[in-house]
């Protein structure tokens, strides 16, 4: 036999209450109900809950332990049935978006201005982290869509590939380069980079080594652990210059300047993309994925097996047999 919570429930009433016929009273049902659904409960686990006495009903002490881990289970089951109608009573007024760019400009900000300008009534729920930690997210169901860089990604749900942002370099106003209307990789190379190990420092930093890695030439990088928009303040200081996204061009810095950068006359692109779970049923989602489909068509073919989303993406063969 399976304990069931009302099982727990009839039993934790009758302690409560102190006797059987107080808790018939109270749950309206017969006491022979009760009686039956404690002793359901000691066959299963082996010992007795109560003593019964003239005054009433006593626990145990294995059944005073057995009781206390009942009370927080119907607790947690409570709790769990109060998120989950909240979920549904939200779900079609509130959109969770995660992201990890900057919204000063660029195609992020215009696309989330014109879903604000379609759907002002919606609540929103921003969230920023690491790709692996928005993802993580996503398929928890604590967050509906994340916009996120693509390179080397693998995700089996929902996919969309959006904009490219070009790179931009980020040097010292008084940086000799800072007079230049573009800059070739190639006038980089003796310089000293700062460049962050959360997202999208990462695939920045992966950028900077495969333009700049020449034969025994590394480029000279210091790593930090905070954001893209913390490190900037530190070019400003003349510690380095850095490698950054096009949208964060919007975030004027005293002591900042800002170039795009080019690989024999290239851009160089950092791309995007959207993913969330196929089968999340809300609605502002539906409306979010419309507005992208919008703005940016999906004119990629299905990924197969074994295919990153990536990969589909950019149109590489699948590597399966």
């Amino acid at each position: 036999m399976t304990i069931e919570t009302h099982h727990l429930r009839y039993a934790i009433t009758a302690l409560e209450q102190g006797s059987i016929r107080k808790a018939a009273l109270k749950l309206g049902v017969r006491q022979m109900t009760i009686v039956r659904h404690i002793e359901a409960i000691e066959n299963r686990i082996g010992y007795s809950l109560f003593t019964r006495r003239r005054d009433g009903v006593h626990p145990t002490d294995d059944g005073g332990d057995f009781m206390q881990a009942a009370r927080r289970i119907l607790r947690d089951m409570e709790s769990l049935t109060a998120t989950t109608r909240s979920s549904r009573h939200t779900r079609g007024t509130r959109i969770s978006i995660g992201f990890y760019t900057s919204v000063s400009t660029g195609n992020l900000r215009a696309t989330l201005s014109e879903f604000r300008h379609r759907h002002p009534d919606l609540q929103w729920r921003l969230f920023e982290g690491t790709r692996r930690e928005l993802l993580a997210e996503v398929g928890r169901g604590q967050i509906d869509i994340v916009i996120v860089t693509a390179g080397d990604l693998v995700w089996p749900e929902g996919f969309l590939p959006l904009w490219p942002e070009r790179c931009v370099a980020v040097l010292p106003t008084h940086h000799p380069l800072a007079a230049e209307a573009i800059l070739e990789w190639s006038m980089l190379k003796a310089e000293h980079f700062l460049v962050s190990s959360l997202d999208p420092g990462q695939e920045l930093t992966r950028i900077i080594r495969s333009c700049l890695h020449r034969g025994s030439h590394h480029p000279a990088l210091t790593e930090h652990e905070i954001t893209l928009s913390s490190l900037r303040p530190f070019v400003g200081e003349g510690r380095g210059i850095m490698i950054d996204c096009e949208s964060s061009t919007g975030e004027t810095l005293p002591g900042v300047t800002y170039r795009e950068i080019r690989h024999e006359n290239i851009p160089s692109e950092l791309r995007f993309a959207a993913c969330w779970l196929r089968n999340n049923p809300s609605r502002p989602l539906a409306s979010f994925l419309a507005l992208l489909r919008e703005r940016y068509p999906d004119l990629t073919p299905p990924a197969s097996p074994g295919v990153s989303a990536h990969d589909a993406a950019a149109g590489k063969p699948d590597p399966s047999p």
